[in-house]
């Protein structure tokens, strides 16, 4: 995606600076025709220059909002001089609409730089001097060059109010996309921060009632330890009892959290992609997964949403995980059994030649004898990881549809 955001800012700038270039090369074509004379070398002089300063004003419009000033001083110079140039060009005798494309593109560039209303104020006060200040030149008699031609006049018009939007229109969606890409790493952010509480609430429920118990005991202990040892000694047995059975507890939904099951990965995955606004079905059909398998599935997840959250454009994404093939012992000339994960996403980017998050995949996956398949077709690209089934001599045991939580017992 990053690469991505570079490419558009990039293909913004050229975009704009060939806008700016075509501009200017018009305005010449069409000026020269109409005017002549020592004017007319003065309006050239003034056209380059205020092509240039458009040039360098142009990667002014993609920085942040509110981070370039509309009175920044490139912006100003090329209000100045393309200003220049339109006021030279109607004075008497009227020099022709044509002059009036670097008046337009100003304007637009410093639409780019205001906010709300003042865009639209922008825009038709640059319309308004274009055409108020042309009107008187076009309706004098003392026009040079050919007669007026409602027609031409009309089509230079249209195309210079083309030339005023063109800028506010490209930059308008770089913002657009930039503000959706902070949505997205920001409902990303938020899943995270979803899955922090819910472990941080399992833990509080785990721990809290032992260590409030603990604590009791322990104030019990002290008071006893004078009068009554015994008593005193049993109360600190006690305490050491639930210190260890809160141990064990905080082992466990640590474990839990660590080795999360391939149901709660595959549900947690479908919620971040359906956050950053990927359509997700997840399916999951392996209620006798063994746990060493169930981890290695639950990596090869999070690996295949990553890349689908870094490296595409993706809208819609699917994730399976079945079970194939004839149960063990498989009957001579069947295919054996194995667990399939398909993972596949559109508007996929361009594959990336020097990634190691695949290769470690394969590496984990060939440790269980299995493989890793990756194909495109078109746009669409597909993660298939297959892992035979264990025999059922040597089968692990199952992993749990969803992960337990075990509750402090101490009394």
């Amino acid at each position: 995606m990053a690469a991505d955001l570079r490419a558009m800012r990039l293909f913004t700038v050229l975009s704009l600076g060939l806008g700016m270039l075509i501009g200017g090369v018009v305005q010449v074509l069409l000026g020269v025709g109409v005017a002549g004379g020592p004017r007319t070398v003065v309006l050239l002089v003034a056209t380059t220059a205020a092509v240039l300063a458009g040039l360098a004003a142009i990667p002014l419009l993609l920085r942040g909002p509110d981070e370039v000033p509309p009175g920044h001083p490139l912006v100003l110079v090329l209000l100045a001089l393309s200003g220049a140039v339109w006021v030279l060009a109607v004075v008497p005798p009227f020099a022709g609409w044509g002059w009036a494309f670097t008046l337009a593109m100003a304007g637009g560039v410093l639409s780019c730089l205001v906010r709300g209303r003042w865009r639209a104020t922008v825009i038709l006060g640059c319309w308004a001097v274009i055409g108020l200040g042309g009107l008187p030149g076009v309706l004098a008699p003392s026009r040079v060059g050919p007669p007026p031609d409602a027609a031409a006049d009309a089509i230079v018009l249209s195309t210079v109010a083309v030339f005023t939007l063109l800028p506010l229109s490209a930059v308008w969606v770089q913002q657009v996309v930039l503000r959706l890409e902070h949505a997205r790493r920001l409902a990303s952010d938020l899943a995270v921060a979803r899955e922090r509480l819910r472990f941080a609430a399992d833990l509080h429920d785990i721990q809290g009632h032992n260590l409030q118990v603990i604590a009791l005991k322990s104030e019990l202990a002290e008071r006893l330890l004078t009068g009554q040892p015994e008593r005193a000694g049993r109360e600190i047995a006690e305490i050491r009892r639930i210190a260890r059975v809160a141990l064990d507890d905080t082992r466990a939904v640590v474990n839990d959290y660590r080795t999360v099951t391939v149901a709660t990965e595959a549900r947690n995955a479908a919620a971040v992609l359906r956050s950053a606004g990927i359509r997700c079905t997840a399916r999951i059909d392996t209620p006798d997964l063994p746990v060493a398998l169930g981890a290695v599935f639950a990596v090869a997840i999070r690996e295949a949403v990553t890349n689908v959250l870094r490296h595409s454009r993706a809208t819609e994404a699917t994730i399976e995980l079945v079970r194939v093939g004839t149960p063990h012992p498989a009957p001579p000339g069947a295919d054996a059994a194995e667990y399939r994960l398909t993972v596949t996403n559109d508007a996929a980017g361009v594959p990336r030649r020097d990634g190691t998050g695949l290769a470690g995949l394969a590496d984990r996956v060939a440790a269980q004898r299995g493989t890793v398949e990756t194909t495109r077709e078109g746009d669409t690209f597909v993660l298939v990881v297959r892992i035979p089934a264990p025999d059922a001599a040597g089968s692990a045991p199952p992993e749990p549809t969803a992960p337990g939580r075990r509750r402090g017992t101490g009394k």
